[in-house]
């Protein structure tokens, strides 16, 4: 992806909820708005997030020049403050639930066992995709992890927090039941879904190396995702046994029942994170409260630097509280790491091996042949604008058997190989408008009142590969006499 890409992803996800410039020393013009409250969160790893090591940033100016940083709180919240400050980072204070400004995005984060996360090309982002009935949602971004994908679902319009006079945050409750919604939706889909993370905190900062996909005209309006999230609610908590695997019954749950844990020391990952992550894994496993109690009493009890009674108290009261799902395996992972390094760790789903089959009995089609399918259906196209092909996102997807997310993704790759021209248009008369070097150089000869009347006869492959490395030149000069009434279509490269 280009670095133009990350930045307006992170502009459209912060929208109209933090200021652009900063308060000082801004490099940008004066626009003449008013400056807005509020704070977002980044960190430069993720050794220094546990540790809650970072710097509270108040405008988008700050979080564009963060070169090098690595998460950050793409909700905005209405303050941050530190407990200590240092020579560059700062133990940050703020971002809790109820001090929530707005809400823009929701993120479901897809975390695979060391080792098992597969290449982007083969991993089948359809799992972000959530059809129920009339209603289809898909990501407006995708970034790639160390071990996964996260993907953003960024809203229209942001959702405002306030307290009500009852002391209550309503839109802040209806807001964490529909991410729980989508999350639960997307794990029915791949089973690696962390459906235990916060919801409204600290995720990975697009950049140029981790945004895989873009899709802006993904863009739901929270009204719709309320919806929704109400008429599936039912559905889901009817049949938790499809998405809740046996996290007891596991190598890594026995390996960090057995080892010695010592206190975080600010590292984030000490006894009380670990015992935490332990009865989350008997509530998703539907071991009683009791049960955990009893558990957790005697695994203290086994620590060289044993717990308060009261402390193992609140860790089993918030594990069965219901704000989690289950163990968070990139905690287990971590855990693991350091106090159980030999443990292979494993989700509780099943291993399994893919093998191409052919086309005609493959659900998902590798873009070559997708890509050879589009360029026919272009040039075969009789509906042409300005040399160009029209077509609606609907046409393409039926036309080539691909979901919508599938088709961004062919567009950019085709794009970026410079084989086609792309363009969006809106409105009464919108589409994607497609064109090949061939037809662009048909179109700017009949322009000029040259076109030849002759038989069409094949092109060879080596005139293709130049038509290919031409096509930029001849599309700028064709563009200095098309007025196009819309701006062109996103493209990532």
């Amino acid at each position: 992806m280009r670095k133009t890409d990350a930045a307006d992803a992170i502009k459209t996800i912060l929208g109209e909820t933090l200021s652009t410039r900063r308060y000082k020393h801004s490099v940008l013009v004066p626009d003449g708005t008013a400056r807005k409250n509020g704070a977002v969160f980044v960190c430069w790893s993720k050794d220094l997030l546990r540790a809650a090591q970072g710097v509270v940033m108040t405008s988008q100016e700050a979080v564009l020049d963060a070169d090098g940083a690595s998460h950050w709180t793409p909700n905005v919240f209405r303050y941050g403050t530190y407990e200590q400050r240092g020579p560059k980072f700062g133990t940050i204070r703020g971002h809790m639930e109820r001090n929530l400004k707005a809400i823009t995005t929701f993120v479901v984060d897809v975390d695979y066992p060391a080792g098992e996360k597969p290449d982007y090309a083969d991993f089948d982002s359809s799992c972000f995709t959530i059809q129920q009935g009339e209603a289809l949602f898909e990501p407006t971004y995708i970034l790639s992890t160390p071990h996964g994908y996260q993907a953003y679902y960024v809203m229209a319009a942001p959702v405002w927090i306030r307290r009500s006079e009852d002391g209550r945050y309503p839109a802040l409750d209806s807001a964490k039941r529909v991410s729980q919604a989508i999350r639960t939706a997307v794990a029915n889909q791949n089973v690696y879904t962390d459906t235990g993370a916060n919801d409204f905190g600290f995720f990975r900062l697009p950049s140029s190396d981790n945004l895989v996909e873009v899709d802006e005209d993904a863009r739901p309006t929270f009204a719709a995702l309320q919806a929704w999230s109400m008429a599936v609610g039912g559905r889901q908590q009817a049949a938790p046994a499809k998405r809740v695997t046996d996290q007891v019954h596991t190598q890594w749950f026995e390996a960090l029942t057995q080892a010695q844990v010592p206190c975080a020391q600010g590292s984030g990952y000490g006894r009380n994170n670990t015992l935490l992550t332990l009865c989350l894994a008997q509530y998703a496993s539907g071991v009683s409260e009791a049960e955990a109690f009893d558990y957790a009493d005697q695994w203290s009890s086994f620590q060289h630097q044993p717990l308060r009674d009261s402390e193992v108290r609140a860790i089993v009261r918030s594990a069965y509280s219901g704000r989690y799902q289950g163990a968070n395996m990139s905690y287990v992972r971590e855990l693991c790491e350091r106090y159980a390094p030999d443990t292979i760790i494993k989700s509780g789903a099943q291993a399994w091996s893919h093998f191409r089959k052919p086309r005609a009995q493959r659900q998902y089609s590798h873009q070559q042949e997708w890509a050879q399918d589009l360029l026919r259906l272009a040039e075969r196209s009789t509906d042409r604008v300005l040399g160009h092909a029209r077509f609606t996102y609907l046409q393409l997807q039926q036309a080539l058997g691909i979901s919508r997310q599938s088709l961004v993704r062919l567009l950019n790759e085709l794009a970026n190989r410079a084989q086609m021209s792309i363009r969006r248009v809106r409105g009464r008369n919108g589409g994607v408008y497609l064109a090949t070097a061939r037809m662009i150089a048909q179109y700017v000869q009949s322009e000029k009142g040259t076109a030849q009347h002759k038989p069409e006869r094949l092109v060879t492959q080596a005139e293709q590969v130049q038509m290919n490395l031409q096509i930029v030149e001849i599309f700028d000069g064709v563009m200095r006499h098309i007025k196009w009434s819309q701006s062109p279509i996103h493209i990532s490269s």
